[in-house]
């Protein structure tokens, strides 16, 4: 047999980091000449909130990629694939990325966003209190609050600002103080309780939402690197994180901005989506 047969499996944190790794999967599969091939081994259990049977078959379907092991053997079983993360846009060509969206895109899926930017924070578990890489990940209120009004500046005065996170709004309430009315009054929060699985804007709606927003500005997450990868959109703002699979960003994706703020980074999708 000239091919062997590739699996991810084994991981049990949140759904961002376990599709990474599976998303890692394919991409050396899908760049590999045909030597190895993808079988896919669907979710069984999500941290923060998706365990139960229910919760994870709607996982299931929602990525769109089909259990095809049956009948398979499974040559090479892998949590991740390191050289997909060692090097994402090495492994994540137009073809790859093609080839994947065609997974995502064949089930059902809520409505797309309806503001035209979006910004993730991750907040649940990742808190400055809380040790290691947990407080490196949180962002603080006041750099949203400083940064994001230069991010809108770059846009049409008609985009609308949607901010999704986990909590209550006074938890992130410093983060429009003193911004332009304009802005304040173009921006919503639709906040999830994190006690929750199935809600009006849940992990899967916002995450949906990520992927079909015209402008991106990604938190330090996996569910927000890979809502990245599936956004066909210029306009994805990275913020890298220490967490394995999320240190590097995809060759298309807006990178160093936040070091070169004032001086030319792009406003890329601006000419084709003004209107």
């Amino acid at each position: 047999m000239a091919y062997k047969n590739l699996t991810i499996r084994g991981k049990t944190d949140g759904f961002g980091c376990q599709w990474n790794a599976k998303l890692s999967g394919m991409a050396v599969c899908y760049n590999s000449g045909g030597k190895l091939r993808y079988a896919h081994t669907p979710f069984t259990t999500v941290s923060h909130g998706w365990r139960d049977e229910l919760e994870v078959e709607a996982i299931n379907k929602f990525v769109g990629v089909p259990d095809n092991r049956i009948g398979k053997k499974l040559h090479v079983v892998q949590r991740f694939n390191s050289k997909v993360f060692a090097n994402p846009s090495g492994y994540y060509s137009d073809y790859v990325l093609d080839k994947i969206r065609s997974h995502y895109w064949s089930t059902e899926k809520p409505d797309p966003c309806d503001c035209e930017i979006v910004v993730h924070i991750r907040r649940g578990d990742i808190q400055p209190h809380r040790g290691g890489d947990r407080r490196q990940r949180h962002m603080k209120n006041d750099w949203y609050n400083r940064v994001l009004p230069r991010i809108v500046a770059k846009y049409p005065s008609h985009y609308k600002i949607a901010i999704y996170s986990e909590g209550l709004f006074e938890e992130f309430a410093p983060i429009i103080e003193n911004w332009p009315k304009d802005i304040v009054d173009r921006t919503v929060f639709r906040l999830a309780d994190p006690n929750m699985s199935f809600q009006e804007y849940d992990m899967l709606t916002a995450y949906h939402h990520f992927v079909t927003a015209k402008v991106f500005i990604m938190s330090k997450s996996g569910l927000s690197y890979t809502a990245g990868i599936f956004n066909k959109s210029n306009d994805i703002y990275f913020v890298g994180s220490r967490a394995r699979g999320q240190r590097l960003p995809l060759r298309h994706w807006i990178n160093g901005w936040q070091q070169d703020f004032d001086i030319n980074f792009p406003a890329r999708a601006i000419e084709k989506t003004k209107n």
